[in-house]
């Protein structure tokens, strides 16, 4: 591995993508055997105070926790307190799905490697808080759109229930403190923190989120969701970061020579259970294993997760049997620092070297930057949906699940609001009537859209569920 050249493409690619997108920083490791081998800091943790980004800095890694969340699964077959396969009724009896067959027969490989049945439904938790358990006992009145077991489909609230059945059979021991006790003890990562549990920070270095439309960036909150922590709630530098990695990258063995789980539960999850119908550059065949996902890349089976929210962007990896990994995370959302960050990395660490440039996966994706701005213009754009001209629409609507939004009239048009979602009601050119918020996750607008029944009631299509929900309107 050439490190200076491995830095130059680095330093090319980031600052072209800051140029283009406002990308404020990030920080990257590579790893190999029990030692880091390589560090990369770029721009800053906090922008507005120019303090620089670290090894130190702390990152909400996002989707990265649920491999995090799949080994305390482990740790808990091993210690004969859970079975991989056996139905989670066995551990909570009362749990239901609106599909009978599904919530008789979920287990705990179905939950870690997305084969639900059930698309993300992550816009319920724009409003839907409440505890682990209340998120848990709505999803009876979740739609499902596939069969159980036959597609892949990405589902957060899977690992929300995974997370909280090891709280159910530890007792109640909250996942947060399992994180702590049985992962990060182990490992001698300090510090670590989870996501809503408002922590004394003094002396700490937070990275600060920004997102971006894809061309500037702006300070924006942290994801603050306690309860969706075992999908995604883990905060910690990249320094610690990479422990946890070296870790994986041997096996789940422990610096002081001991494992995270046994061999045969580490083997368990990063078998692939199945395919996701998806490629990431020179990732292809990708399946899912349990909080991973596996590819053949180049001759070398690479374990691989990326996440983000808010203001965060990251991508984790290990390549199987080459005790070599990399860890990284960037605090801008709507770039595309972590994905071509990581290609270079993989390139340096698989390859043996990098390329001279890779202006051609910037091209590419601010080609989609490009038509994901035509689709905001085309909405900002749109006719305003007011009170005047549709009247019916003004009114409460329900969902078992999602509970209720509201379409009220604000500043002469249409509003709606649901949760901490809120944003005005256009028709667009087409005549379809929409709203969008003016966030962004990566390149998907933040937005809705609406169809009026001829019994007045309206059906909800939301950017992550990708199918139509029909809300009852309330007299």
């Amino acid at each position: 591995m050439d490190t200076k050249r491995l830095t130059a493409a680095l330093d090319k690619a980031l600052q072209r993508i800051t140029d283009e997108t406002g990308l404020v920083g990030g920080a990257i490791a590579i790893t190999k055997g029990e030692e880091v081998v390589y560090t990369y800091n770029y721009g800053y943790a906090d922008r507005e105070n120019k303090i620089p980004s670290s090894q130190d800095t702390l990152y909400d890694v996002a989707s990265t926790s649920k491999a995090w969340t799949v080994m305390l699964a482990a740790q808990a077959i091993d210690e004969g307190l859970l079975e991989w396969d056996a139905p989670i009724k066995n551990y909570i009896p009362w749990f239901e799905m609106m599909d009978e067959y599904a919530g008789n027969n979920l287990s705990v490989r179905d939950m870690a490697s997305h084969r639900s049945g059930l698309p993300s439904h992550d816009f319920m938790r724009e409003k839907i808080l409440g505890d682990r358990e209340n998120l848990i006992r709505k999803l009876k009145y979740l739609e499902p759109n596939v069969g159980f077991r036959s597609k892949y489909q990405y589902n957060n609230h899977m690992f929300i229930l995974l997370g909280y059945l090891e709280e159910v059979i530890r007792g109640g021991e909250s996942w947060e403190n399992q994180i702590h006790e049985r992962i990060a003890k182990r490992l001698g990562i300090s510090p670590i923190f989870t996501r809503g549990t408002n922590p004394d920070l003094t002396g700490v270095e937070v990275a600060t989120p920004y997102c971006s439309n894809g061309f500037e960036a702006k300070i924006c909150g942290h994801a603050d969701n306690l309860h969706s922590s075992p999908c995604g709630g883990i905060r910690i530098s990249m320094k610690n970061m990479a422990k946890w990695i070296i870790a994986m990258s041997r096996g789940g063995k422990t610096p002081d020579g001991g494992r995270l789980c046994s061999e045969k539960q580490f083997q368990e999850i990063i078998a692939p259970v199945i395919g996701t119908g998806q490629n990431y550059g020179f990732r292809k065949s990708i399946a899912y294993a349990q909080g991973w996902h596996t590819t053949d890349y180049f001759g070398k089976t690479l374990l691989f997760h990326g996440g983000g929210h808010a203001g965060f962007n990251t991508q984790v990896g290990f390549l199987k049997d080459e005790e070599m990994g990399y860890v990284m995370c960037f605090n801008t959302g709507t770039t595309p620092a972590a994905s071509i960050a990581c290609a270079i990395v993989l390139d340096a660490i698989v390859k043996g070297d990098v390329e001279d440039s890779y202006d051609w996966m910037i091209d590419k994706w601010l080609e989609d930057r490009d038509e994901m701005a035509a689709q905001v213009k085309n909405n900002a754009e749109g006719t305003p949906v007011t009170k005047e001209t549709d009247p019916s629409m003004v009114g409460v609507y329900t969902h078992p699940a999602y509970e209720e939004f509201v379409i009220d009239e604000a500043d002469g048009q249409l509003r709606f609001t649901y949760g901490t979602f809120t944003a005005k009601v256009q028709r667009e050119a087409d005549g379809s009537i929409s709203a969008y918020s003016g966030g962004y996750d990566g390149l998907t607008p933040d937005h809705v859209k609406l169809k009026v029944e001829e019994n007045g009631d309206l059906q909800l299509f939301t950017s992550d569920t990708r199918f139509w929900l029909t809300f009852k309107k309330q007299a």
